[in-house]
């Protein structure tokens, strides 16, 4: 059995570069464990930066699993309809967008839930989990976002659905909202957070069921 995964990350966003250099890093190393802990399951993992990666070369990159189930996270700036690398929309409602069938899709990044992801599932993608509103990291707390972020992922790999994943990302939020040892106005960006994940499609799925021969 193989286990197929593609990051995207905009190392080079404004503002948030680090924090999405944070998230990939984690992101392998969380699919590296799942590796080395599941037994007759090669993981393939590749991962997309803003030097290998645009609307040109997206569709010829993405062929290369999408024929299949596989899961995609990316990690950048974004907007109703387009997720951006580099300064520049790669995927949008009208460009690119059916190359992610077959795909559970993990964002961070704003505002992609809405029309985007309603457009993404409506050409197969199994899942979309991220933002309708703006995916807030709070300045000087990168590692505490991560953390948060990360937690989807970490419950995905550990056999949990995609809503009990959701629920935990939710929860990991909740207990940064009341953690006192944080800012208020950190806290409250996380509840904006919080209040605005979305999960569109299949939400009983598992990792198992990302599984290809």
């Amino acid at each position: 059995m193989k286990l197929n995964t593609v990051i995207i990350a905009d190392e080079v966003a404004e503002n948030i570069g680090e924090l999405c250099v944070m998230l990939k890093d984690s992101t392998c190393q969380l699919i590296a464990q799942f590796g080395q802990s599941t037994e007759n399951v090669q993981v393939s993992n590749t991962i997309y930066s803003h030097d290998t990666i645009n609307k040109y070369n997206l569709s010829e990159k993405l062929s290369l699993v999408n024929p299949n189930t596989f899961l995609c996270c990316w990690f950048g700036h974004g907007s109703e309809e387009a997720f951006s690398v580099n300064g520049e929309n790669i995927v949008t409602t009208t460009d690119n967008h059916y190359v992610f069938s077959n795909a559970l899709i993990y964002t961070f990044s704003c505002l992609n839930g809405g029309t985007l992801a309603d457009v993404l599932v409506n050409n197969n993608a199994k899942v979309f989990v991220g933002y309708n509103g703006n995916a807030n990291c709070p300045y000087g707390i990168d590692e505490v976002t991560c953390g948060i972020a990360m937690s989807f992922v970490s419950s995905l790999f550990n056999g949990k659905s995609v809503n009990n994943a959701v629920a935990d990302l939710r929860s990991a939020y909740e207990d940064a909202i009341f953690n006192n040892e944080l800012e208020p106005f950190q806290r409250s960006k996380f509840q904006e957070n919080r209040d605005s994940i979305v999960l569109k499609g299949d939400g009983t799925l598992t990792i198992n069921d990302l599984f290809v021969a």
